[in-house]
């Protein structure tokens, strides 16, 4: 293994620890870096990933800004706000509308891969960030966030070394 590659999990490890110990107060028992945000219930872990630079990563903004009127002080906390969300707020959710979500999410996928502009894929992402799973977990992430301004940033704090370390490690 090259000495660039062991630096790069050496960084990602600890980017993954630091994240597990500030979600940790959640209930969340493991964060790891994976390249996509999701929450998995089976194994109460948040994956995340880091440079929110994807298309849908813009409209998530977007959308937050059109219908929450809340524009994140952190990408990358408002998004890990978002799955502790899921974890928090689908608890109230019934088994039929969450088998609802997991169908128009399947359709919205295969309808993204053939989308042939922008414009289509903002419209398929909103539908997607309009689910009631998805509104569920945003609802508890924006309200978190606009309640807790002060304790974010220090979150921030504790995690941004290792996240700065960790995207460095893999230029």
């Amino acid at each position: 293994m090259s000495k660039k590659k062991k630096k790069m999990l050496k960084a990602r490890k600890k980017l993954n620890k630091v994240v597990s110990a500030q979600l940790a107060p959640f209930g969340i028992d493991k964060a790891k870096y994976t390249g996509e945000y999701s929450y998995s219930f089976e194994k109460n872990r948040v994956d995340f990933k880091v440079n929110n630079e994807a298309i849908e990563d813009k409209w998530f903004n977007e959308f937050l800004t059109e219908r929450f009127r809340y524009t994140p002080k952190n990408d990358f906390i408002i998004s890990i706000l978002h799955e502790i969300g899921h974890a928090k707020a689908n608890e109230n959710i019934i088994e039929d509308i969450l088998e609802f979500c997991l169908n128009e999410k399947a359709r919205i996928g295969i309808e993204m891969m053939v989308a042939e502009d922008e414009a289509t894929g903002r419209d398929l992402s909103f539908q997607y960030f309009s689910l009631p799973d998805e509104i569920m977990a945003t609802q508890w992430a924006v309200a978190y966030a606009e309640s807790h301004e002060a304790e974010l940033a220090e979150m921030w704090e504790r995690i941004e070394p290792y996240y700065i370390k960790f995207i460095q490690s893999r230029k």
